[in-house]
């Protein structure tokens, strides 16, 4: 991992506040998470940011650069195991919601295919945040479950057709 440098607390809260998924929040939530035990991760292209498989219950924002979401596969041209990208994320992108709601392993790999700046926010941080402001994140990661599950409905429609 590159970087692991923490950025300064201003220019983190700077980074946050264009987050969709923190619209909701105030200027003084949004300097909190910022100077709370959470982590600006930098990470050049190609580094892992996140395994499949490994144990974690970290939640991510993904504030500068773009992402790939790979699923280990045995790939049809090859018929060896490999990685397929799933998806491509942009700034703004949470990620990580699923271990950290079902403290499951890891179920995709996060690659980084350009230089990307990733907050992390580890699930014992949230646990010892104020209740209020929990249930606030809370409340947005099922929104961002339900808008996904409703997308990946319309994909299988319109797929079906």
């Amino acid at each position: 991992m590159s970087g692991g440098r923490r950025l300064e607390k201003d220019r983190l809260a700077g980074l946050i506040k264009d987050v969709s998924f923190f619209e909701n929040f105030s200027r003084e939530e949004m300097e909190f998470l910022a100077s709370a035990d959470c982590k600006a991760i930098r990470y050049l292209p190609s580094e892992e940011i996140i395994s499949e498989g490994e144990v974690d219950s970290a939640l991510y924002v993904l504030l500068r650069g773009v992402i790939a979401i790979a699923k280990s596969a045995i790939l049809s041209s090859t018929k060896k195991p490999g990685k397929v990208r799933i998806a491509r994320l942009k700034p703004g992108a949470v990620f990580g919601e699923i271990s950290l709601i079902s403290s499951c392993p890891r179920t995709t790999s996060v690659l980084a295919e350009r230089e990307a700046i990733v907050l992390k926010i580890e699930g014992k941080t949230l646990r010892k945040m104020d209740p209020v402001f929990v249930n606030k994140i809370q409340k947005r990661l099922i929104e961002l479950l339900v808008a996904r599950l409703d997308d990946m409905n319309s994909q299988y429609v319109e797929k079906e057709r």
